[in-house]
């Protein structure tokens, strides 16, 4: 659950040595408003400001802990504001965290630069702090990637060698594990290739991940009736709550905001507390975990005639379903890249749990909307407050229709 407060003092009743994970995303220094009575600190403050609460994160983490903090950096008067990296300076300094490893977040879909003589500026940083580097809970084996088809081919042709320390497009090389079958009338699947007399069928390495996560923006996130200026997609705190914690672990999010690590950590099964400010945050994120919010997506299985099958809550409920690990086709309807695809002979569907259905007065069914967004651009009203209620009350009449929140049938459709 989110509590309501600054988290400089809520952080002060955790009691020492108790949380597995501290993943958070600050306000960031002199760029959004996140709400009345919430102040927007310049630069030259920042520091100072955020530094008291990196020494109560180091007294509540487990020996074996982590924090993770995503944080960006500014421009002012056409130049690069350094508070990040004094914030790393100092935070060496005065206090007993360690910096374990610096990540960059590759966003994807990311908003473009306006100025003329700027790159596009489509990357954040993410920095993982510990406390103990000796006792760090670290799971590589769970985000362990698939070799590059064309590097598992080209060892398969015998293009690359495999001596000791040598590295081919970034990937350590070693012998590729395979499985030769006798050429007898087998026919080849889209995973080999045959010569005079074999069938040769790929078995992938597995690499560990490069340092830069190409996680989505939340942009989605935005089309509800609490606009937070600055969301992170559900995939950035899901990654590292699988990679650094167990289930039942306790996850805090110090400036939760609308609740998105909340979401994650119901997903993995992590016990979760986030603190924060803004009132109308709070109690839209809390609705939000709970399930009361029309944006929860899930992920939906159909057969190859677009029956509904069944519903999947996270990647690990379809790993454990299918007793295999999840490719990145699926994970990829989780980065918001795709919304639908086809696969293991199925079709999945990235889709919300609730709709906003829309009735006449005879409760006649005569629209289906996925967000507040929608059914506003499709009425064409700028002022969607009465549909607001719906999404709080269940149900409300307005514009001279009736408006119900509801379970999504995939099944009608």
């Amino acid at each position: 659950m989110i509590l309501e407060g600054d988290c400089f003092e809520l952080i002060k009743g955790q009691p020492d040595n108790s949380v597995d994970l501290i993943i958070t995303s600050p306000p960031y220094a002199d760029i959004v408003n996140y709400g009345k009575n919430i102040s927007i600190k310049k630069p030259n403050e920042y520091v100072d400001w955020i530094i008291p609460l990196f020494r109560e994160i180091y007294r509540v983490l487990k020996p074996s802990g982590s924090f993770i903090l995503n944080i960006n950096d500014n421009c002012s008067n056409g130049v690069r504001n350094t508070f990040i990296y004094d914030l790393i300076s100092t935070n060496n300094k005065e206090t007993k965290l360690k910096l374990y490893d610096t990540y960059i977040w590759h966003k994807r879909n990311g908003i473009p630069n306006g100025s003329p003589k700027r790159f596009r500026n489509n990357t954040e940083f993410i920095f993982h702090f510990v406390k103990d580097q000796k006792k760090l809970k670290f799971y590589m084996e769970r985000v362990l990637e698939d070799e590059k088809r064309e590097t598992t081919e080209r060892y398969v042709r015998g293009k690359l060698t495999d001596p000791t320390g040598q590295s081919v497009d970034g990937i350590r090389t070693r012998k590729v594990r395979i499985k030769k079958f006798r050429y007898t009338n087998m026919k080849v699947d889209e995973n080999g290739f045959q010569d005079n007399k074999y069938v040769y069928r790929e078995m992938p390495n597995k690499v560990r991940p490069d340092n830069v996560f190409r996680f989505s923006t939340a942009g989605a996130a935005r089309d509800n009736h609490i606009k937070h200026p600055a969301p992170f997609h559900k995939e950035l705190p899901s990654y590292f709550i699988n990679l650094l914690t167990d289930e039942n672990d306790l996850v805090i999010d110090v400036f939760a905001g609308i609740g998105t690590t909340g979401l994650a950590c119901k997903e993995l099964n992590r016990q979760f507390v986030g603190y924060e400010l803004n009132p109308k945050y709070v109690e839209f994120g809390n609705k939000r975990i709970s399930g009361e919010e029309l944006e929860k997506l899930v992920i939906n299985q159909f057969d190859e005639n677009g029956n509904f099958i069944r519903t999947f809550n996270s990647l690990l409920e379809i790993e454990k379903h299918f007793n295999k690990p999840c490719v990145n086709n699926i994970k990829n309807i989780l980065r918001g890249y795709k919304r639908n695809f086809t696969l293991w002979g199925y079709e999945w569907k990235l889709e919300p749990e609730y709709v906003l259905n829309q009735y006449d007065l005879e409760d006649n069914l005569l629209n289906t909307f996925t967000s507040i967004g929608q059914a506003e651009k499709h009425l064409g009203h700028t002022t969607h407050n009465h549909i607001e209620d719906c999404l709080r009350k269940g149900n409300q009449t307005s514009y001279g229709y009736k408006w119900k929140l509801e379970k999504n049938n995939y099944a009608r459709k």
